[in-house]
C-alpha cells in the first residue's frame, strides 16, 4: 500500500497540514446518553494502538497537560459527569502533537438539540486521526476491523473512515494545494472535529456509516442495494437501523495521472448528493469557492 506523502508548512516551518488516516462519528445525542459508549470506544483505541500512545491532553488556554493513568481517570469522570449545563469536551494527542500524530477529539453536547439559536446544527462527535503509518503498517483489513469495533459502541447517525489531509481550519485552502487535482480520493480535513454537521453525511469514504435519518431517506438497506449493486461496494448490515458501505478494499488516494476515476466514490456520491455536507454550513473557518468545488469533486 502506497500513500502520497502530504505535508504544507507556515514559512516559519511549522507543519500545519499532513496526511493522515481518520475516523470520526457524528451522534445526534446528548453526552449524558453517549458518554459511557463513547469512554468504551477510546479504550478500545488505546488498546488497539499500543505501542504508541496518546500522552497529552488539553488542559485549555492553550495548555497541555501529560495524560498520566491518574489524569486519565479524572478525564473519564469528567466526561461522565461534566459541569451543570457544559458539553463534555476531549483532546487528547500523541507525543509529539503535531498534525501528522495521534489526536482525538470528542464533544459530547450537554443537551440535544442544542437550546443556543446559533448551534442549531451542532451534534456530538468523535474524531479520531491516526498517523499514515498506522495504515500502512497494520494493512487496510486491521483498520476496518478496528473502526467497525469502534462503531459497534457507538450510536451514530453518520460516519467515515479514509485517508486524509488534515489542516488548521484557517489553512485549508493552502493544503487543498497539495492534492488538487491530482488526488480526488483525498479527503480534505480539518486537524479536529467538525462540531455543525446537522443530519449532513460529510462527504464520500472508503468506510461510510450510515444511520437515520439519511438511511431511511434512501429507503433503508433494501434501496441502498438496489442503487449501489456495483462490482467493489460492500454493505454491511449493523444493529439500530445502521450500515457500513465500504469502497473496495482499502482507501484510495485516486491518483488522476495513473488513471484512476474512483467509479465507486462517483457513484454513492450521486446517491448521497442531497445530504451531503457544505463548508459553508460552518461558520468557524471561512470558506471558499475552491473549497466547495472540491467537496463536489465527485459530482461536477
Amino acid at each position: 500500500m502506497r500513500y502520497p506523502r502530504l505535508r504544507h508548512h507556515t514559512k516559519g516551518g511549522r507543519l500545519v497540514a499532513s496526511d493522515a488516516l481518520l475516523m470520526t462519528f457524528y451522534m445526534q445525542h446528548p453526552n449524558e446518553r453517549i458518554a459511557p459508549a463513547v469512554l468504551r470506544a477510546l479504550q478500545i483505541l488505546r488498546d488497539w494502538i499500543h505501542p504508541r500512545q496518546l500522552a497529552w491532553h488539553d488542559a485549555g488556554e492553550g495548555q497541555a497537560d501529560p495524560l498520566d493513568d491518574s489524569e486519565w481517570e479524572r478525564l473519564r469522570m469528567r466526561t461522565l459527569k461534566p459541569l451543570p449545563d457544559r458539553s463534555a469536551f476531549l483532546i487528547l494527542d500523541g507525543e509529539s502533537m503535531e498534525v501528522d500524530d495521534l489526536r482525538v477529539h470528542y464533544r459530547g453536547l450537554h443537551a440535544f438539540p442544542s437550546p443556543w439559536p446559533k448551534q442549531e446544527n451542532a451534534v456530538s462527535v468523535l474524531y479520531v486521526r491516526l498517523p499514515t503509518a498506522f495504515l500502512v503498517e497494520r494493512g487496510a483489513d486491521r483498520v476496518h476491523a478496528l473502526a467497525l469495533e469502534l462503531a459497534a459502541e457507538l450510536p451514530f447517525n453518520s460516519g467515515y473512515v479514509d485517508f486524509a489531509l488534515c489542516s488548521d481550519g484557517f489553512r485549508l485552502g493552502e493544503a487543498l494545494n497539495l492534492i488538487r487535482p491530482r488526488y480526488p480520493g483525498v479527503h480534505l480535513a480539518l486537524d479536529r472535529a467538525r462540531l455543525h454537521m446537522n443530519t449532513c453525511v460529510e462527504g464520500v469514504h472508503w468506510m461510510n456509516f450510515l444511520g437515520e435519518p439519511v438511511l431511511g431517506k434512501l429507503g433503508g438497506v433494501p434501496g441502498l442495494r438496489a442503487h449501489l449493486a456495483l462490482p467493489g461496494i460492500t454493505l454491511q448490515e449493523m444493529s439500530g437501523e445502521r450500515v457500513l458501505i465500504t469502497l473496495g478494499d482499502q482507501p484510495e488516494a485516486g491518483d488522476v495521472e495513473a488513471g484512476q476515476t474512483l467509479p465507486l466514490h462517483r457513484a454513492l456520491a450521486r446517491l448521497l448528493e442531497p445530504h451531503l455536507y457544505r463548508s459553508d454550513m460552518d461558520d468557524l473557518y471561512p470558506t471558499t469557492e475552491e473549497i466547495l468545488r472540491w467537496e463536489r469533486r465527485f459530482l461536477d
